[in-house]
Formats: C-alpha cells, structure tokens, sequence
C-alpha cells in the first residue's frame, strides 16, 4: 500500500527521433531540470516558462490548415513533452522541497500542468488535426501510439459539445486540485506519541540508543516509518504498539474525508457527464482489467484461492497470542506484526533483529547498484548536479559509454517530506533527443551499521521502487514518450519491479553486499531458514491487498457514503482480515485513492504477472544473462509500444497466466 508511482498523462508523448537538424527549442528545455527553486517565486517561474510556451505551441497547432500529417503529430508531442516536464518537476518540488511554501507552490504548478493538459485534451481542433493524420504505411509503434492517443482524448470527452467540454475542464481541474491536496494532508498529517523508556522493550538497542527521553523524561516516537514499523514489529508492550498504531491510522484525519467526499463526488459526476454509469468505468477501460466487473471476479477469485491458507496463518498468529494472553480468540491489527515476527523466530528460526545487522543502508544501495550492473550491463556512476538536500545523491546511467540516463535518491526522512514510498518520472526518454531522469523518494534510515540498519523488508521495497526506476529509464530509447514505461497499462506498471523483488531473496545476490558491522557475509544456512518462513504470512497480507483493492473499487462504484470510515470497513473487511479496529480512519491516510482511484488492484494482478514472469528466471537462470538480456529488451526497453500482455507473451512466449500465483501460495503450506 506504500508503493505508488507517479507518471506523466497518459495522453502525453514526446516527439520522435528525426534526422540530424537544429535541436528543437522544446529539447532545450527538457534537457535540465530546475528542481533547487530558491523560492516559491521560483516555482511559479518555472511552471510559467513551460505552460506559456504549451499555450502557444496548442494555438499555433490549432490554427493548422491544409493536409494533416505526421509532422502534426510530432508538433503535438511537443506540446506534450513540456507538460510532461511541468508535471515531473512540480511534482517532486511537491514531495521534497524544503519548505512547506515551495511545496505547495509546486502542487499549484502540478494543478495548473494538469489543467493545461486537459485543455488539450480537450481540444477539438487538436482532435480533429490529429485524427486526420495518415496512418497508411507507418510503423507499429506509431500507429499504436496515435490510436491509444485518439482513445484517450475521446475518453476524455473531446467529442462532446462544447458546454460540456466546459463542464468536463472544470471538473477535472477540481479533481486535480483534490488529488493534491489530498497527498499534501498525509504529507503533513505526522503524528507523535509519547512513551516512557521502559514501554521500549524488545525495540533494537540501535533505536533505543536513537530515541532519548525529553525532558519530560519521555520517548517521542512519530509515524514516519523508521519509527512506526519497529515499534510495530518489535515493542513488547501492547499498549505503546496500540497508540502508535491508532496515530497512524489516523493521520489526515478529519480533514481528508472533507477532501475524500468532495473527490469521490465529483469523479462520480464527471462519470456521468461522460455517458459510463460510474468513474470506476471510466478508470478501467484502459486497464488489462478493464470493467468493474471483471475487477471484482479477480478480486474474488484471489481471495477464494488463499482463503485456507491465510486462515490458516491467522490461526497460528492467534495460537501465539494465546501463550501471552491465555483465553483470547481473535487477535487485533497492532498486533499482527509483532506476533508474526515471534511467530517467524519460534517456529522458522528466523529472528529479524539478526537478519537486520546485515542491512545497512550504504550496503543496500551500493548492491542495488551493482545487481543493476550485472543484470542490464550497464555502468552506473555519480552524477555532479546540484540537489535539493545534503542527502541526495545523483547518478548517471551508460551503456557502452554512452549516458542513457539518470536519477536521483532522496532515500531519508525529512519533516513535510513525501512521506511513502515512491518514483517520480521527470523526463520521459526519446532515441536522439531527451534523456531520461527519474526520483527515488523513499523514507529509509541512513548511514551504516551505527545509524542505518534496515529491516529485510525496506530492502524489497527498496528494489521495487528502484525496480520503476530503472524501467523509466530502460525504456527511454523509444520514439515516443506515450511509449515510455509510464503509458503501459497501469495494472501491469508494478509487475516488473515486483518481479524484481525476488533478486533479494537469492543468497547469491545477497552475498555480494549483505553484511555485519565485522564484514562477516549473512550466512547461507541463514538465507535459506527467511527463505522457507517467506511465506508464512503472505496469503494473510495479500488478503489485506484484495480488501484495499474492494475499497478503491467501491469508493468509485458511486456517490461516497456520508461515513467514510464506516464505507471503508465494509468494503475493506469484506476480505482483509483480521477486521478493522473501531476509533481509526485509515481511509483519510490512503493515497492511492488519489493517484490510483478505482484500480488498486494493479498491485496483485501485477503480482500475479511478476510471479509469471519469474518463472523464466527460475528455469533458465537468475544470473543467466541471455535471459537478463532478453527481460530488458523484451519487457523493459518496450514501454509501451506494445500491449502488457504482448511483452509477457514475447518473453515468456506464452500468454500469461495465473499458475505461478496458485503455485506460490501452495509454498506456504
């Protein structure tokens, strides 16, 4: 549920690769980005300069005469490529930007790129010059970009008549607006709970040494992750677990249900302006998964295929409690990480604080790199740019010596800061002209063994947001940016980097850069005992998954409901268990909401993917590298040039199917 990934609009393309000429005034201004603005000023400035020469680029196009052709289309990509760098750079001012000012002038920037974006959209003249364009004897990947583009803009309504396109513009600029702010009242929302220090038993000596009691004598501990989910996993005291948990849970809350109802609102009311019957149709129909319908029977035909085995988990979760609290029959939230790590140790042998010591920051990063090394054949090296914080690192991409791409990490909490995990594309790639440029935002801790040790968990999310990363810039050699990696179907967008997870759980891998405070490398017999309890718990937590996908279905099926909390537990505990607690709104902290609306599932239909895709590694080789090869030029270079479910047949040559995913909840058994 914290991963999300922020992409371009899905109408934007950049232009093609042409013949050698004078670079294009667009290429100048994507060929940097302005990510430092000293102020809000700044900000503004910046979304100035992209959005005045967009208005003038859409006039000029708009005012064409005489026959269409392709060169309109690259005209258009033009003005496409602007909004798209308006977008990426606001949207990371938004995230990471020091100060809460240049923060929320980037999300004003991010509402005015997409307002601007729906103009287009919306433009008839536009419409109708780029529906005239000649197709006859253009390749595949160019007759596939413009048609899914003339699908997008009718989706979008450009055929209706003109009040309504006013009606469609209005709308969209508020649900733009709501979506941010929606983002900004999480971003915004921490919350902190006071502890005595004797409530931090069972808590690392490392978190301990780093949370020294106030002068009131006691221990602060927020709802950033890398405090949140020790204190959840690790805390022997049930009560300090059950107020942290209840802060989280609660965070936005009230205020995001005032943004929420209004959101949901007015989705539901742009459904209707635009003849579906709900938003949830509007949102799929450019899905693998693309009805409301057929969303549900996938929702429920995974939750019947794990019913056993995530019931069976829970029961060993509750017979543990048991011990503790002798006579209890069902066991809460709080207290699920917890009992699911003494579970691991007691009955696996798996103790996480052990495993832990050989997760330290600088190490993961430094074999997250090489893994990318080894696998795609690619140098990677520091990039000198200047950045937003001390923190942030940045690093260029080459192949054969040639720079194919580059990015930056901002790995670290910072108060205000996004507060989630997550890549934000910042230029979408094209053969011959832009280089592509993504941001890693995450919230790990940093530093070595003293400061920086992570959980095995941060390690898998770190290399599956890393995993977008390297999927923006792998594709950035297309012609089109409407066939970069950010355009696929987005119930397939998770797919590669879930896939890519599974590299972190291979002792090979993690012997190249797993290792203690001494230099001692994680032991083998160790590898393998996290291997065998990998799968306890994870029917339980993909049941959790299929309960958040209901509630991002069902909060679009319709109108809200005038509680949201209480919408969102019936949807949710429609299949997560065990149940929501009462006196939390984990709704108002539910991003995906915003970014994802209705199609939360992508993560486990990705994951059923993934897992598919996986199977070609485990027959043929995980270092193999004609299968490495062939999954970077089959799977990642495409984008989307090509249907999801076309690069799965390319690679797997078959088409895709769901055995992997039953077979990997057998291993639990």
């Amino acid at each position: 549920m914290t991963r999300r990934l922020l992409l371009l609009p899905s109408l934007l393309a950049l232009a093609a690769a042409q013949a050698p000429a004078p670079a294009p005034a667009t290429d100048k201004m994507l060929a940097t980005t302005a990510l430092t603005p000293a102020d809000p000023a700044a900000v503004n400035a910046l979304c100035d300069a992209y959005l005045s020469r967009v208005a003038a680029l859409r006039t000029a196009l708009e005012k064409e005469t005489g026959k269409a052709t392709l060169a309109d289309f690259r005209r258009f990509d033009d003005i496409a490529a602007l909004l798209g760098a308006a977008q990426g750079d606001s949207n990371l001012i938004a995230e990471v930007a020091a100060d809460e000012p240049r923060r929320e002038a980037g999300r004003t920037c991010q509402t005015r790129a997409t307002e601007a974006a729906t103009g287009v959209q919306l433009s008839r003249p536009v419409y109708d010059r780029l529906k005239a364009v000649p197709l006859a004897g253009a390749d595949a990947e160019t007759v596939h970009v413009v048609r899914r583009t003339l699908a997008d803009f009718d989706r979008a309504g450009v055929s209706r008549d003109a009040a309504t396109r006013t009606q469609v513009a209005a709308l969209n600029k508020r649900i733009s607006e709501l979506e941010v702010r929606l983002e900004a009242n999480i971003a915004n929302g921490r919350r902190t709970v006071k502890a005595d220090p004797g409530e931090l038993g069972g808590l690392p000596a490392d978190f301990v040494a780093a949370h020294k009691p106030g002068a009131d004598g006691k221990v602060e501990l927020s709802t950033d992750y890398p405090d949140y989910m020790p204190v959840m996993s690790y805390a022997t005291s049930d009560a300090l677990r059950r107020r942290l948990f209840e802060a989280f849970q609660n965070r936005a809350w009230p205020q995001n249900d005032v943004v929420m109802t209004e959101l949901f609102t007015t989705r539901d009311r742009l459904a209707k302006l635009l003849g579906r019957p709900n938003y949830a149709t509007v949102a799929l129909e450019n899905k693998m998964v693309d009805t409301p319908a057929k969303a549900a029977a996938f929702i429920d035909r995974g939750v019947t295929a794990g019913d056993r085995y995530a019931r069976r988990d829970l029961g060993k979760l509750v017979d543990r409690l048991r011990k503790d609290q002798p006579g209890a029959t069902d066991i809460a939230q709080w207290q699920t990480g917890y009992y699911g790590q003494l579970v691991r140790k007691e009955q696996y042998a798996v103790d996480p604080q052990q495993v832990r010591q050989y997760f330290a920051y600088d190490d993961v990063r430094d074999g997250v790199l090489q893994l990318t090394r080894d696998l795609m054949q690619v140098e990677i090296r520091p990039w000198k740019t200047a950045t937003w914080d001390p923190s942030v690192e940045a690093y260029e991409m080459l192949d054969g010596g040639q720079v194919i791409g580059r990015f930056y990490f901002d790995t670290h909490p910072r108060p205000g800061k996004y507060s989630h995990a997550n890549v934000v594309p910042l230029r979408a790639g094209v053969a011959g002209r832009v280089i592509p440029m993504a941001a890693l935002v995450t919230n790990f801790p940093a530093g070595d063994h003293s400061t920086g040790l992570m959980e095995h968990r941060d390690v898998e999310t770190f290399l599956h947001e890393y995993g977008h990363l390297i999927h923006v810039l792998l594709s950035g050699k297309v012609q089109y940016a409407s066939s970069n990696m950010g355009n696929i179907e987005w119930d397939f967008i998770e797919a590669p980097s879930q896939m890519l997870e599974n590299f972190v759980w291979d002792y090979d891998t993690l012997a190249r850069f797993a290792k203690d405070a001494k230099g001692n490398v994680i032991p083998r017999d160790l590898v393998a005992r996290m291997n065998r309890a990998r799968y306890f718990g994870e029917a339980l937590g993909d049941r959790r998954q299929f309960g958040f996908s209901n509630a991002s279905l069902g909060f679009h099926l319709g109108p809200p409901q005038p509680d949201l909390t209480a919408q969102y537990v019936t949807l949710v505990d429609r299949y997560a268990l065990p149940p929501t607690p009462a006196g939390v709104h984990p709704q108002a902290g539910f991003g995906h909401l915003g970014g994802y609306s209705a199609y939360y599932h992508t993560y486990m239909w990705s994951k059923t993917i993934a897992l598919d895709l996986w199977t070609r590694f485990e027959r043929e080789g995980l270092r193999n590298p004609a299968v490495a090869r062939a999954y970077r030029e089959e799977v990642l270079a495409p984008g989307a040039s090509k249907p999801a479910a076309t690069l799965v047949q390319d690679f797997l040559g078959r088409p895709l199917s769901l055995d992997a995913y039953t077979a990997r909840l057998a291993k639990g058994q």
